[in-house]
Parts: C-alpha cells; sequence; structure tokens
C-alpha cells in the first residue's frame, strides 16, 4: 500500500502540475467546453493517471523491477500525449499560442527533474531504487511547492497577457528560433538522462549545475521576452491613440481656418447681399444664403459619441466618406470603454475603409449606415452599405443569415478584405463578427461583438 501511495502522488504531483500550468495562460472564451467541465476533466484525468501508475509499472513485483524506469517512462509519454491530443482539440486560440504554453511547461518538468536529480546524486543509494522512494517524493513536493507559484505567476500573468496582446505574425517572429533552441535543450537533457545507472551520480554532479543555470537564463529570458513584447505593443498602442488624437486636432485646425476665412469673406458677402437687398434681387438672395448654409453644415465638427477613439476614427471616416461623395448615417452612444484603442481602431477602420471602397464599386445611391452602442455588457458595431455581390468559398451557401469570416474569399471586392483580422480581434473579447449579404436588396452588413466584461457576461 504505502509503494502505491508514493507512485501515485509522485505521478499527480509531475503530471497535474503540467496540466494546471498549460491551462493557465488561457481565459475561459479560448475553451471549446465550459470551465466547470474544463477543471472536471482535467482532474479526473489527472487522477486517473495517477490510480494506474502504480499497476502499470508492476507494483513490487520483482520481474518489473529491472524495467520500471522504462515502464514509467513510457506510462509519462503515454499519459502525457493523451493529454497533448485534448489539449490542442480543446483550445480554439492559435497553434503558436498553444505551443507557447507547452513548451513553458516542459521548461518546468525539467528544471524540476534536474534540481530532484542532483540532489539525488549526493546521496546515491536512494538512485532507481524505486521510480518515487520516499526521498524522491519528498524532492518532488518540495520542489513544486517552490517552483509551481512562480511558474503559475509566470503563466497566469505575463504569459496570458502576451498571448492576449500579441497579434500573430509578432508571436511568430519573436518565438520561432526560441522554440527551437528550447527543444533542443529538452533534447540534450533526455540523451544524458538516458545514461547508465552506473555513471549517474558523476554525470549529474558534472553536467547538472549548467542545465540547472541554463534552465534560469531561459527562464528569465523568456520573461524579459513577455514584459519587452507587452511594453512594445502598448508603445505601439499610444502611439495610435496619438495619431488618432492628431487627426482630430487636424480636423480643428482646418476647421478653424475655415472660420478664419470665413471671416475674411464676410465682409464680401455682406456686401454682396445689400447689392441683392438694393437690386430687390429677392430670389437670387435666397439662394445665396441657401448654399452659404449648406458649405457652413460640411464644415460643421460633428461629436459623435463620447469615447474620443471611436469618436475620432468616426469623424477622419465619416470625412474621407464625403469626400468621395458617400452619404452616411451615423448612429454611435459609447463612453470611455476598457478596450484597447488599437482594437478599436483595426475593427472600426476596417470596417469603415471596406463599407467606403465597397461604395466607391457603385455607381449610384453610395450610403453607409453606422451603429454603435453598449448592450448588456457588450459593445455592439453594425456597418450597412450597398455591396454589388461576394465570393462564398466552396462549403458555404448564401442564405440570407449571417456568416463567420472564413465562408468569405479574401478580396476587396463586398468586404471581404480584413475579415479575419475582425474575427480575430473579436474572439480576444469573448466576442464574435459575422457578415451577411443580401442579394435582393445588394447590401452587406458587418455585426461586431466586443465583450467589455467577459468574466460577467
Amino acid at each position: 500500500m504505502a509503494f502505491y501511495l508514493r507512485h501515485s502522488v509522485g505521478f499527480l504531483i509531475q503530471f497535474g502540475a503540467g496540466i494546471v500550468l498549460c491551462l493557465l495562460p488561457f481565459n475561459a472564451a479560448a475553451f471549446r467546453c465550459s470551465r466547470r467541465w474544463l477543471v472536471a476533466g482535467s482532474i479526473a484525468l489527472a487522477l486517473v493517471s495517477s490510480l494506474m501508475f502504480p499497476i502499470a509499472i508492476g507494483m513490487e513485483s520483482p520481474s518489473y523491477v529491472a524495467y520500471q524506469p522504462l515502464i514509467a517512462n513510457m506510462y509519462m509519454l503515454g499519459a502525457i500525449i493523451v493529454f497533448v491530443a485534448l489539449y490542442f482539440y480543446v483550445l480554439r486560440v492559435e497553434l503558436i499560442k498553444k505551443m507557447v504554453a507547452l513548451i513553458l511547461t516542459l521548461l518546468y518538468a525539467a528544471a524540476q527533474y534536474l534540481v530532484v536529480n542532483f540532489i539525488l546524486a549526493l546521496n546515491p543509494e536512494g538512485i532507481r531504487a524505486e521510480i518515487y522512494p520516499p526521498l524522491t517524493l519528498a524532492l518532488y513536493a518540495i520542489t513544486a511547492a517552490v517552483m509551481l507559484p512562480v511558474f503559475g505567476i509566470l503563466m497566469y500573468r505575463a504569459v496570458r497577457e502576451y498571448l492576449a496582446e500579441m497579434e500573430m505574425k509578432n508571436i511568430r517572429r519573436e518565438f520561432v528560433v526560441l522554440l527551437v533552441v528550447t527543444f533542443l535543450y529538452l533534447a540534450i537533457l533526455m540523451i544524458y538522462g538516458s545514461s547508465t545507472a552506473g555513471m549517474i551520480p558523476t554525470y549529474w554532479w558534472w553536467i547538472v549545475p549548467p542545465l540547472l543555470l541554463a534552465t534560469a537564463i531561459l527562464g528569465i529570458f523568456y520573461w524579459s521576452l513577455f514584459r519587452e513584447s507587452i511594453r512594445r505593443k502598448r508603445d505601439s498602442e499610444e502611439r495610435k491613440t496619438l495619431e488618432i488624437q492628431k487627426l482630430q486636432y487636424e480636423s480643428i485646425s482646418r476647421e478653424m481656418e475655415n472660420v478664419k476665412r470665413m471671416r475674411h469673406d464676410m465682409r464680401h458677402t455682406l456686401n454682396h447681399l445689400s447689392d441683392l437687398l438694393e437690386q430687390g434681387e429677392e430670389q437670387a438672395m435666397q439662394e445665396y444664403l441657401a448654399d452659404m448654409t449648406v458649405q457652413i453644415s460640411h464644415r460643421e465638427t460633428v461629436q459623435y459619441c463620447k469615447n474620443t477613439t471611436v469618436n475620432g476614427l468616426l469623424q477622419y471616416y465619416v470625412s474621407m466618406a464625403a469626400d468621395r461623395e458617400i452619404r452616411c448615417t451615423v448612429r454611435a452612444d459609447c463612453d470611455e470603454l476598457p478596450i484597447a484603442p488599437v482594437d478599436l481602431t483595426i475593427v472600426l477602420g476596417n470596417l469603415m475603409e471596406n463599407a467606403i471602397h465597397s461604395c466607391e464599386q457603385t455607381e449610384e445611391n453610395r450610403w453607409i449606415t453606422v451603429a454603435i452602442g453598449v448592450i448588456s455588457g457588450s459593445m455592439l458595431i453594425q456597418i450597412t452599405n450597398p455591396c454589388q455581390g461576394v465570393h462564398l468559398s466552396g462549403k458555404y451557401r448564401q442564405n440570407g443569415g449571417f456568416l463567420p469570416a472564413e465562408a468569405f474569399v479574401s478580396g476587396r471586392q463586398g468586404g471581404g478584405y480584413g475579415l479575419h483580422s475582425l474575427e480575430h480581434t473579436a474572439e480576444k473579447y469573448g466576442g464574435n463578427a459575422r457578415f451577411r449579404y443580401e442579394e435582393q436588396t445588394k447590401t452587406f452588413t458587418t455585426r461586431v461583438r466586443l465583450n467589455i466584461y467577459p468574466a460577467t457576461v
């Protein structure tokens, strides 16, 4: 019974810690199932694997003692393969993000393995007598108690924030080389770990300190990389926010210049109206006044909503549409929101650019309808515009309903450009982006939902 308990607990400490670390960097919206089922399934997998481990290695049967290390390694590998397969299935995020969490978990396992075996090398008689003798079990428990909180904080804070903030192209650029280096490090560790039992005391005494140092350097380097990447991302957001504010400032400056010119021309305008009045040209005077009213109204700076980013983007794109003789109807009601300005820029900028481009392909009836609001903890954006047609991928058929981005073949025509970027940004906030083309009315509608408070939705 003591053998059974030691080996069940030892396997649970190693395997269970890996499951926890792999799942920490992702919020509930990243999984295909609910958090309750996810936690229950993870606990069940860890417990069942741990309870079966002593039986798999043959308990204390003499005929199995010589093969216990090999059987234990094969069993651990099988359990890892099963977990990784389920891990890749239940997560809906990109492959590279899954790999980031997985490789850091392997780094934790390697560091713990090195520390435990380095200490055991100082007491050679305890090595390989069992897979989890009392001393080994105690060392795994102590190292887990010390290292798991550190790696857990890294996963839950730095890695989670990094994966949520960074775009895929940046993650690929920064991590391809690092992942290769880490896998090479783990491969070297496995090769040295396959040494014979007689070499282990000498081997661990000489090789483990450099490997532990390399592990520490990798851990510190990853932590620094995450923090630096997030800092660069925020700097980029601040620059884009400043650019939006600059656009607003330039728009206001232009209006001020217009006002100065209007004041300068006011004297000539009044003189012209006075001449028309003296000549009795009332009809001409009314037409002149109407023309002046239209010109002044076009120059007014419209305040669409209280959110500075959304308001600035609407001012910019509505002005762009007006220059192309496209009529915009805007209803926006949103205050400051806990959504990154760069994400609002990606969503609303893509939507307006798609709508304007689609209108430019239309000979007549150029218009865009924009509706923005906050309902039940979510920011909703809906934009409708004329569209000559869309191209659907093979497995989708136009049924008048909303479809995902993958239904539309990438291209500028029909608003297909940037749809995947919209969908990716919406999913980042636990929301979605859906698109609909109506053949009868020749209109394209985009509806985007961003959860402001995902945990409460």
